[in-house]
């Protein structure tokens, strides 16, 4: 009998084995990552596959263990090693997206590069020819029908990618981060730790603090909120009052001379527009009045409050008279002694008491306010 004739009675085997056995054919991209298809290229012995909770063929293998340089802990694998069969024909059906597991590795490690489909069914895909090229790894080049996951060992730190062709159609992978020598990031906030809300208008300043035994070769800063300008250990960024309420944050990418990367989202800043008023205070008398005593004052409407946690913009009703006092007390009587307000940038303890020689209280101000509880304010009558 002669090769080819072989090789379609293999394929047949694997189609009916399909039939029989439909869901250990494969998973589109859907599926958990944790699926594994049929492959024709060997990913090591049976410990390692069960490690993987993959089945695959068993066409010989290198057997090699992961390091641990990442820090992180890694399943013991195997280098996976091209099949020696014949290709089958492409036709062009299956397609979808590629990349490893983790994204990131130590240096010596192995990574695991997965292809997700999104095109062709699942018998479409154990057929299909699998080609995958690489990067900085210690293999370059893997080949076998419906080889959908492989192990490659990278020894050198730096960004490592992949390409797969698969079907006919070129995919190219997600790219993979190999690190080397690491890079803690200790912290990365405000510079001034106190300014956790800011007005439209100001600027936003983050500082970040990293270490490592390699020298730091650079810091890269970047925001989904605007333009971060900055290459160093701080960066800036405008307030605009398009970000009003929101927490905006900054990411910062640090290396090394050894090629590691490490990647930090710092502390976010409230911005709030001193235009955009979110509640125009009530006029009432704290003392005098039984509604606004503990324990009443809890059964007003949500509405009078300053939500604890979240800064907002408040407002003197223009009703006011001249020369008013604010007056700010918790929600809930238990939180009085433990009670803070930020009042345009100054803290004020256990309760906000605001006349107008320091606050300047006058019908129709605006304030940007921070409460750690649930307060209600009052403009005096």
């Amino acid at each position: 009998m002669t090769d080819k004739n072989l090789l379609k009675i293999g394929v047949f085997g694997v189609f009916l084995g399909c039939l029989i056995s439909f869901s250990a054919c494969g998973s589109d991209s859907s599926s958990s990552a944790e699926d594994g298809f049929f492959s024709s290229a060997s990913q090591g012995d049976d410990s390692a596959a069960s490690n993987d909770g993959k089945e695959g063929g068993s066409s010989g293998s290198t057997t090699a263990s992961s390091g641990s340089n990442s820090g992180t802990k890694q399943e013991t694998k195997t280098e996976t090693v091209s099949s020696k069969e014949e290709l089958l024909p492409a036709s062009k059906k299956v397609n979808g997206t590629c990349g490893t597991t983790t994204g990131k590795i130590g240096k010596g490690e192995i990574a695991t590069w997965k292809f997700y489909r999104n095109e062709g069914s699942i018998i479409e895909q154990i057929m299909a020819p699998f080609k995958w090229s690489f990067t900085g790894g210690k293999t370059s080049e893997l080949q076998g029908n419906g080889l959908d996951e492989v192990n490659v060992r990278y020894e050198s730190a730096g960004t490592a990618t992949a390409t797969l062709m698969v079907d006919g159609n070129e995919v190219k992978c997600d790219p993979l981060q190999v690190q080397g020598i690491p890079i803690t990031i200790k912290s990365c906030g405000p510079t001034d730790p106190k300014m956790t809300s800011i007005k439209a208008g100001q600027t936003i300043s983050w500082t970040v603090e990293a270490e490592s035994e390699a020298k730091i070769t650079g810091y890269s800063w970047s925001s989904d909120f605007g333009t971060v300008s900055g290459n160093g250990t701080s960066a800036t960024l405008a307030a605009t009052s398009d970000m009003h309420k929101k927490s905006v944050t900054a990411t910062v990418s640090v290396t090394n001379d050894d090629k590691t990367t490490e990647v930090y989202t710092c502390e976010g800043v409230t911005v709030l527009d001193p235009e955009a008023v979110d509640l125009v205070l009530t006029i009432g008398d704290m003392n005098g009045d039984s509604k606004y005593s503990e324990p009443n004052r809890t059964s007003l409407p949500d509405e009078m409050f300053i939500p604890g946690g979240t800064p907002i913009v408040i407002q003197v009703p223009t009703t006011a008279k001249s020369g008013c006092i604010i007056m700010c007390n918790p929600r809930v009587g238990s939180e009085y002694n433990s009670m803070k307000v930020t009042w345009d940038g100054t803290e004020l303890s256990s309760f906000a008491y605001l006349d107008p020689n320091t606050s300047g209280c006058a019908p129709g101000k605006k304030y940007s306010v921070e409460s750690n509880v649930t307060a209600l304010c009052l403009v005096n009558p």
